[in-house]
């Protein structure tokens, strides 16, 4: 029986060393989660299996969420060695959860008031940071091609469990311009331009998709020929914000006119 459960612990292993790779997560549709707040986070149905420490066991909050973890799938007390090769972090807490990948419908898309897209957002603490604010306002996810991969390990910690909450698909550019207009959803891209409206005097008055770009190029040029362009104005010597930063921004506009609106 022991060497049954050695041989699927290590099947186990090397499923979540596999998991560090793009490749692997979109095949196995798996993710990893890593450390006590974003375990604690999961949802427990998601979970496929898990992996903690003897060192992870040191305090009452530790103990009681892999006991009630174990509630709902398979939990492997591995050695520290072991686990350092699995994590992806520089400091190991000491608790992992592999958890099966979920993207919402476009149904539920529709329902939100705000859709922030990302396009070509490479970064991974830039697009974890984006789904954080994204969520704190309430608002839906686009993201489109040539993003990175929105369950690499940098990105569920960079969105502090944001994205166990979100609703959020994945589009091609051409899919996302389609659903948009023929849902009659207004598309605003951020975009440093002359013809751009500043951010804070246009009317969210409407349903918006709000679109923010590559970290160098911005958004791209399919998606520009038919937005309509917003910008942020800036007194300082700075060129641009970090795209995070600029999303933070607007989504704040947009989400506090129509906060205000539907109560007045």
């Amino acid at each position: 029986m022991e060497r049954l459960i050695n041989r699927v612990a290590n099947a186990d292993l090397k499923i979540a060393q596999k998991l560090k790779l793009k490749k692997y997560r979109a095949e196995l549709k798996l993710f990893v989660a890593e450390g006590l707040r974003l375990c604690e986070m999961v949802n427990p149905a998601q979970i496929e299996f898990g992996f903690f420490t003897a060192e992870f066991l040191k305090g009452e909050r530790q103990i009681k969420l892999v006991e009630h973890l174990k509630n709902f799938a398979q939990m492997y007390e591995i050695p520290m060695a072991t686990f350092e090769k699995i994590s992806d972090t520089e400091t190991p807490q000491g608790v992992m959860l592999i958890v099966r990948q979920k993207l919402s419908t476009l149904e539920e898309l529709l329902t939100k008031k705000i859709i922030v897209a990302l396009d070509a957002v490479r970064d991974a603490g830039n697009l974890g940071t984006i789904l954080r604010t994204a969520e704190a306002f309430n608002c839906g996810v686009v993201v489109l091609e040539e993003s990175v991969d929105i369950f690499n390990s940098k990105v569920v910690r960079a969105s502090m469990g944001a994205i166990f909450n979100l609703s959020m698909v994945k589009l091609s550019r051409l899919e996302f311009l389609n659903t948009m207009n023929l849902a009659g959803i207004e598309i605003l891209a951020a975009a440093l331009d002359s013809s751009a409206e500043i951010y804070f005097n246009h009317k969210f008055t409407a349903k918006s998709a709000l679109v923010f770009g590559n970290e160098a190029e911005g958004v791209s040029a399919e998606i520009l020929s038919t937005a309509k362009k917003i910008y942020i104005p800036m007194s300082g010597r700075a060129e641009s914000l970090n795209v995070a930063q600029a999303a933070a921004i607007i989504i704040s506009e947009a989400t506090r006119q129509k906060f205000f609106l539907d109560r007045n």
